[in-house]
């Protein structure tokens, strides 16, 4: 008999059904990328609109002009000021003071205080060159307890002895009183001429009009005049430029040197070069430079020089007290429809229009546009919840 193998025979199965659900994940998984991708491409460049506002404005640059009262220094000295910048004052309220000679204030001021002290002592002692009117108190008492002591015991010479001792304490009292109510009422009679001849030392310069006080004077108050505003030149505006820097207080003043000034901020003009055209009388709204508030401006007039437009405000100054150049944006108009990016519109054929984007085709479609600002456009010829195509950064504004 032949010889019997004891090795295993392995058959191998075929490996087909392996290999393509491999290569179909692969392909699934390759196609979900791209769906992905093609997704977020779309999204991204597509935009739904909306109703909306615009604003069609220019940004400038302002002069402020303010109705300012100018406050000047009778005399020459050093200043000390009593009320702070940016406090609203009444009329006669004291701002501030003008020392014209400080060494002679002080031996005026020591002298009073010595003064003050000595009827402090008058009122509160009462010392004569004699005797203090306490010493002469505890005689008085001790004298009429000896003629009570007397009386009782039949004394009567020595009543009468206590007697006269009694009548010459009360006669000296009453000196001593009369003499300091003199003195004190001569002390008091020279404080007085010290504080008449201190108050020529110390000029008190008060409020002549009211409104918010400012100690930041830039020599411009005589040429920026509310009341003259019509006279302003184009070339007089472009000339004006703020010293930012030069805003220290002095320490010293001269005699009729400007040291304050006071503010009617409820009442205040902007001018500016117009860049676009504009309707006097009418009211506009501006926005300054950092701030989103509209403030409303009535526009008084216009000048062909520029042409420069004046721009009256009845509102609080906030914040611009000491301004004088401004940076602003000035709103023409506003305008309310369909707004959608400038990214979006096309130009095809001369013709100026959005492609709408519809079961993932698109079809271009002509507006009208209605205004426009950098960023955004109000058109009229689509309708809200339209979705409609964005071009790419630094793509061309016409596609065929």
């Amino acid at each position: 008999m032949g010889r019997q193998s004891n090795k295993k025979i392995v058959y191998l199965r075929p490996q087909k059904k392996t290999s393509f659900l491999k290569i179909l994940f692969i392909a699934l998984f390759f196609i979900l990328v791209i769906v992905l991708i093609f997704y977020h491409y779309i999204s991204t460049r597509t935009y739904i609109v909306v109703n909306g506002t615009i604003n069609e404005s220019f940004f400038t640059d302002g002069v402020i002009i303010k109705n300012e009262t100018l406050v000047f220094s009778p005399v020459s000295g050093k200043i000390q000021f009593v009320v702070n910048s940016g406090e609203r004052v009444r009329v006669g309220t004291p701002i501030f003071i003008v020392t014209t000679d400080e060494k002679q204030k002080e031996l005026y001021v020591k002298e009073i205080d010595e003064i003050v002290e000595k009827i402090e002592a008058l009122q509160n002692d009462g010392e004569s060159s004699s005797l203090s009117l306490s010493v002469i108190n505890k005689s008085i008492e001790s004298t009429t307890s000896k003629i009570k002591e007397a009386t009782e015991s039949g004394e009567f010479d020595k009543v009468k002895t206590f007697n006269d001792e009694l009548s010459r304490l009360t006669k000296e009292k009453q000196k001593i009183l009369e003499s300091n109510e003199k003195n004190i009422s001569l002390l008091k009679e020279n404080i007085k001429e010290l504080q008449t001849k201190l108050s020529e030392i110390d000029v008190i310069v008060h409020a002549p009009v009211a409104g918010i006080i400012s100690f930041s004077i830039d020599g411009l108050e005589e040429l920026l005049v509310a009341d003259k505003v019509n006279e302003l030149t184009y070339t007089q505006l472009q000339g004006i430029d703020e010293d930012k820097n030069n805003k220290s207080i002095p320490a010293q003043t001269k005699a009729n040197q400007p040291v304050a000034k006071i503010i009617d901020n409820f009442s205040w003009y902007i001018a500016l070069k117009l860049e676009k055209p504009m309707e006097e009388g009418k009211s506009y709204f501006v926005k300054f430079e950092d701030s989103e508030e509209k403030i409303k401006a009535k526009l008084t007039s216009i000048q062909s020089d520029g042409p420069i437009g004046l721009f009256l405000v009845n509102r609080d100054l906030k914040g611009l007290l000491d301004s004088r150049n401004v940076d602003l944006e000035v709103i023409v108009d506003t305008y309310s429809g369909c707004v959608i990016p400038s990214m979006a519109l096309f130009d095809k054929e001369g013709m100026k229009g959005v492609y709408i984007i519809e079961q993932g085709k698109r079809f271009f479609k002509q507006v009208d546009i209605v205004a426009q600002n950098e960023n955004e456009i109000v058109v009229n010829g689509i309708k809200p919840g339209d979705s409609i195509l964005l071009r790419s950064r630094g793509e061309a504004s016409w596609i065929h």
